[in-house]
């Protein structure tokens, strides 16, 4: 599941900040959502809680010094923020589904990655909605999106690279924000519309299963609507339109 909001240059006590709002939105989501750690830089290195605002800033200093030795040339007036995961030890990260946050004000970009979704939840769709609710939560989001990676026919597939429509523009995925206020009327290709704060979720299928054409054809024609009313972003202006 991917954000979209205006970049800002962030230091590491910013990055923490945000970091920690953020999550304190996913925690009201689920009790495995409820306490955060930084991600180890090396498999010696211990998981850091989110909590300790020294210690996590701290360690996203030491990760930002050594992103910029590695790449002298890049930007350097900020940090290039920080990789979140819900676990405090590689046997709990396993435990709880392999999850990533990360949370990159530079480039203005949230994303949360969960591996195992439709295991570790009963009921994943419910969990999913909630936490795309509680990521679009914040003002500044202007599109969401959520992907989809399947083994199908013996062969991985990504929803966005293998099954959406445009080439140029964003795709939604199985569920995703639009910075606009749409009612049910106006997306009837979608399963679920819900306006939330200046614009609208939305749930394009109720199962996104890439193997199955007539889910996948359901979600390419909420794409098809969403972008005859301008609200897929372009991502490649040369192809036009």
């Amino acid at each position: 599941m991917n954000c979209y909001l205006p970049s800002t240059r962030s230091d590491s006590a910013e990055v923490h900040r945000q970091a920690t709002a953020l999550v304190g939105r996913l925690s009201q989501v689920h009790a495995d959502f409820s306490k955060w750690w930084v991600v180890p830089d090396g498999p010696k290195d211990p998981y850091i809680p989110l909590d300790d605002a020294d210690a996590a800033s701290a360690s996203i200093r030491r990760s930002d010094r050594r992103f910029f030795k590695e790449f002298p040339g890049a930007e350097s007036d900020g940090s290039i923020g920080v990789l979140l995961t819900n676990s405090g030890s590689d046997k709990q990260w396993r435990e709880r589904g392999n999850v990533f946050l990360s949370v990159k004000p530079s480039l203005g970009r949230i994303c949360l990655e969960i591996s195992r979704v439709s295991e570790m939840y009963a009921s994943p769709g419910d969990v999913v909605w909630s936490l795309l609710r509680a990521l679009s939560s914040d003002p500044r989001v202007t599109f969401a999106n959520t992907n989809i990676v399947q083994m199908v026919a013996e062969e991985i597939m990504l929803y966005s690279y293998d099954r959406s429509v445009y080439r140029h523009r964003e795709f939604l995925g199985w569920m995703g924000f639009v910075h606009d206020g749409l009612t049910p009327a106006q997306l009837p290709e979608a399963v679920r519309t819900e306006w939330h704060g200046a614009g609208t979720l939305i749930l394009a299928t109720e199962l996104l299963d890439l193997s199955s054409s007539a889910a996948v054809e359901q979600v390419n024609r909420v794409e098809m609507k969403l972008a005859e009313r301008g609200l897929l972003p372009l991502t490649d202006a040369r192809l036009g339109e």
